[in-house]
Parts: C-alpha cells; structure tokens; sequence
C-alpha cells in the first residue's frame, strides 16, 4: 500500500498489534540502507512531513510509524490497552513484521523516552541511539512544568494557565494536572474544550524559544486539542506507567550502545539539569552530549542544523 502522496514511501500499512488496535506504518527512503526507527514525540502526538525533513531519501532508509492511539493508527485516541508497556511492545512487533534485525533508533521528547525503554527492554535490536529533548519521565521533570518553573521566561503564559486553577488545588503539579484533567474529561464538551485549549496552550508555550503567544494561540486554536490533552493527561497523571527513576536505573544494560544527544540548553520543556545531563553522566562515555543554543524543537535552527548532520554522520552507515 504504497503512499502517492511521498514518493519516498516504498511501502506502508496497519500492523496489527492486538487489543483491537492497529498501528500505522512507513518504510521510506533507501532500502539499501540501515534502518533507522522513528520514534514521534507525544504522548498523543504522530509523526509528519516535517520529521521527514531530517533525513536524506537517497542515504537513509526510516521507518516511520505513529504509536498505538495517535495519528493515523486506529482506534483513534483510545486509551484502553494503552500503556507504555503496550508501546514498547507494539515497536517489537513492528520490527518482526518488517524483518529488521536491529535499528538505528531516533527519538525526541516523549520519542526520547520511548526510544530508551526500548532499547532498554530490547538492547541487542539497538545499533545506535540519537535523542534531542531528553525526558526520563520522572517526578521532578513533569513537576517542573506542571508547577510553573518555566514562567521564569512565560511569566503571561503561566499567569493565563494558572488562573483557571482554584488556589486549593494549587497544592503541587499533581494537583494542578489533576484538576485540569477533570475538566478535560468532562462530558461538557464546551468546558472539556476550554481546559484542553489552555492546557495545549502553555505546553507550546514551553516549547517555544522564539514566543510569540498571538501566533501559538492562533495555531493552537486552529483544532481540536481535547484527545491529546486527554491522552497526554492520562500518562503523566499515571507516571507514565514506569516506576519513578526507572529508565536511570537501568541503562546500565544500554551503556554499551553508541548514544548521541542534542540538548537545548534554553529547553524550558526539559531541562537538560533534569533529563540530559543526568542520563550522560549515568550512561558514561558511549554517550556523546552536545548543548545547542535552541529550545525543545528539533525544528528549532538551533537544533536542526545540528541534529541533521549528526544523523548524516552517525545514520549514514
């Protein structure tokens, strides 16, 4: 079922995963080349045309897919059988059904977390990581978000999402999450939409190093945002369904695994003193850290005209 739409999709396809779930796939680019997996940001998110930018057609081959629940894979935003454990289980199944033998493996952001538990749950299918926005998806991470830390620089951002809280549930990032979440998933859909608004609204402001909160609500706006608030609000409120500190506590077993990071050190969304630093200094020297003068997105100057060469250099091979 190949895609008219990118020449450069040789094939593409739903991958039956189980529990009524079926995820959407691509094999694009080189066939001749090392595979290189994909792994989008979220939760909730997909992957798209802009990911694809990264890499070279005619020297990479990427297998893009979106993650079971997101995108274009179905039952649309279902969060039933639908846990991290499901995820990294539905990217095994996608490798065997591919018959690839091992992968480069790239991710960012959520995609950052997802491309270590899997390396961790699968080590000998990794060859190489890549990951820029590192999130371990700990505690203190998802607090410093949640309880405002990054109004330091979107002190108008944070005052608009903050004000919608009543103080008594003001107590920590839990609390505020959880009082939004209630509202997002309420079945007013007037009030549902509002919550999920806000909520999309200071997660890009966030991410955004150049702010411009006329253009961010103008996008923001532009669509619905109540599923991936849902989504998203479901893993962070269950902790991401992975015991807290897991991911460095046991990339012991991945240390052995050439591993590339580009981290913005204005990165607002995940701190590098929380996510990056901490992973280089556990992972040891396999891992090679380089701090950008970008924020979160990869598609950030900053970051881009690092992050694709790096790809050409370490993904070519």
């Amino acid at each position: 079922m190949a895609t008219k739409k990118d020449p450069h999709v040789k094939n593409s396809g739903f991958l039956d995963v189980g529990q009524g779930h079926r995820v959407y796939w691509e094999d694009w680019g080189n066939p001749k080349a090392t595979p290189i997996l994909h792994i989008h940001g979220g939760p909730g998110s997909s992957f798209d045309k802009y990911d694809k930018q990264r890499f070279n057609p005619k020297k990479h081959r990427v297998i893009f897919y979106d993650q079971r629940g997101c995108g274009k894979s179905t039952p649309l935003y279902s969060t039933k059988h639908n846990t991290t454990q499901y995820l990294i289980s539905d990217i095994e199944k996608l490798r065997k059904h591919l018959k690839i033998e091992s992968f480069y493996v790239f991710g960012g952001s959520w995609g950052s977390t997802m491309a270590l538990l899997y390396t961790i749950a699968f080590p000998k299918r990794v060859k190489k990581l890549m990951m820029y926005g590192v999130y371990l998806a700990t505690q203190e991470e998802t607090d410093f978000v949640n309880e405002g830390y990054p109004q330091l620089a979107y002190p108008e951002a944070w005052e608009r999402f903050i004000s919608l809280v009543p103080v008594k549930h003001r107590k920590n990032g839990d609390s505020i999450m959880e009082y939004y979440a209630k509202q997002i998933w309420s079945k007013n859909k007037r009030i549902a939409k509002k919550y999920a608004d806000e909520w999309s609204l200071w997660e890009w402001a966030v991410m955004s190093f150049n702010y411009d909160p006329k253009k961010i609500e103008r996008e923001v706006m532009s669509f619905d945002n109540t599923a991936v608030a849902k989504f998203e609000t479901r893993y962070f409120l269950n902790k991401c369904f992975i015991p807290e500190g897991y991911i460095l506590k046991n990339v012991r077993k991945i240390q052995h695994i050439p591993c590339f990071v580009v981290q913005g050190r204005f990165d607002l969304c995940t701190p590098s003193s929380l996510g990056a630093y901490k992973l280089a200094k556990a992972y040891g020297k396999k891992l090679k850290l380089q701090l950008t003068l970008g924020g979160h997105l990869a598609s950030e100057p900053e970051n881009f005209k690092v992050i694709r060469p790096l790809i050409l250099a370490q993904f070519s091979r």
